[in-house]
């Protein structure tokens, strides 16, 4: 039988890449759906939006941080950048084409180049929404001319577009040292050289763009015609497609965790709350709780990440909005405080030893208001500042906010230990 004949009753390549497509779609919307319910829409996504959409309109009116009057063009440059490197090329590859599609190259090419042009496209929808958030820096901040603007968000687009291609290949190649390293250091070089040409003016940025222009046409068309490391591909195109999937799975189900071989945070049992935080016994509680926790991996991490994120909620913003966001901050990551502190409960001692109730709800308190203390106290600071114009308003505000969210600590545990006495 003829390969004509094989392939006479399928599709062209256009209706199968939009078939393709339209699965792709369909299954992320499915993804997305699993995250996002009304509860989520109104509690969170809808006010931050809102909060967002003010702060966005407060920045074309002359409200833009003062942090921002010296600080270099280039850092701007940072949010696009690490967009840029977060960016994989969708290829919309199978497994079974292996078998099918390397029968017909024709049909191959004809997916592949509609799928490397879709990521161009796809690209240039991202990079303008990344332009409109810095926009209002650019033309209030730095008073940038529209056409300044024009050249800078085409250099962020060829910017996507060319480092995206190149971590493509990065995979693609990844069996090939030299190639590999070749397209690594590719992708050093890009970054460096859009960070540069965004501190040289105008000029500078037109000629990167117009480089960054060539080689991202040069390899979208290689990629739409090469032929070989097809396993390869649809081994780094399926991770590429699979990213949000593995997200949503990474934080609903546990992975399996290798014996520790060293501990690189308490290593040694010492005492950590002083004598005046309760009894011996509560304070033996809170101080194996506070170990616990300590040397739980992803601990460190969301730490700093919750706390980065209220800090720059609380420089950014102006001062009104710094007197909702530090309370509700405080109260949000009480409760983060207090789930860990159930976890540890719950788990920590063996079935076969009682631990008495009262003990543990009186261990709650120090535990969750010590670790309060750290994200309290700078969260406080920060707006003592801003509310004095001094650096003793951090002395000024924060002593009394740190006090503030241990207190804050003691009533919710109080609270959670009459409900559920109730119950």
């Amino acid at each position: 039988m003829s390969g004509n004949s094989v392939f006479a009753g399928l599709a062209a390549p256009g209706a199968l890449f939009r078939r393709r497509l339209h699965d792709y779609i369909a299954g992320e919307r499915r993804n997305l759906s699993l995250v996002v319910d009304w509860v989520v829409a109104l509690y969170i996504i809808i006010p931050f939006s809102l909060l967002g959409l003010r702060y966005y309109y407060g920045f074309w009116h002359g409200e833009i941080p003062a942090v921002f009057e010296h600080m270099p063009l280039a850092v701007l440059g940072l949010l696009p950048l690490l967009t840029a490197l977060a960016s994989r090329p969708i290829l919309l590859l199978e497994p079974a084409d292996a078998v099918f599609l390397r029968q017909r190259p024709g049909w191959l090419r004809g997916v592949l180049g509609r799928a490397s042009t879709g990521f161009v496209v796809f690209q240039f929808g991202k990079s303008v929404l990344i332009f409109l958030l810095l926009l209002p820096f650019l033309r209030e901040g730095y008073e940038l001319p529209w056409e300044s603007l024009a050249v800078l968000y085409l250099m962020i687009w060829t910017l996507h577009a060319v480092i995206g291609m190149l971590t493509h290949f990065v995979g693609v190649f990844r069996k090939e040292w030299l190639k590999r390293w070749a397209f690594i250091l590719g992708t050093v070089a890009a970054s460096v050289l859009f960070i540069w040409a965004m501190a040289n003016g105008t000029a500078i940025s037109g000629l990167v763009t117009v480089l960054f222009g060539a080689v991202a046409g040069i390899l979208t068309h290689k990629r739409s015609m090469l032929s070989h490391h097809f396993e390869e591909s649809t081994a780094v195109d399926l991770a590429a497609r699979l990213r949000f999937t593995a997200l949503l799975l990474s934080q609903s189900m546990d992975k399996p965790r290798l014996p520790k071989q060293k501990v690189r945070l308490q290593r040694r049992s010492g005492p950590l709350l002083p004598s005046f935080m309760g009894k011996w016994q509560t304070r033996q509680v809170a101080d194996a709780a506070l170990k616990s926790a300590l040397r739980e991996r992803g601990y460190a991490r969301m730490y700093l990440q919750f706390s980065s994120v209220s800090l720059a909620a609380t420089i950014v913003g102006p001062l009104w909005v710094g007197w909702i966001v530090v309370p509700l901050m405080l109260l949000l990551f009480s409760m983060w405080l207090r789930g860990l502190w159930l976890q540890f409960a719950e788990h920590a001692f063996p079935p076969v030893a009682t631990m008495d109730r009262v003990l543990l709800d009186s261990a709650c308190g120090p535990a969750v208001g010590l670790q309060m203390l750290p994200i309290a106290f700078a969260l406080s600071a920060c707006l003592g500042v801003k509310m004095f114009a001094a650096w003793w308003g951090a002395v000024a505000l924060g002593l009394p906010g740190a006090a503030v969210g241990m207190l804050l600590a003691y009533m919710l545990a109080a609270f959670w230990q009459k409900k559920e006495g109730a119950a």
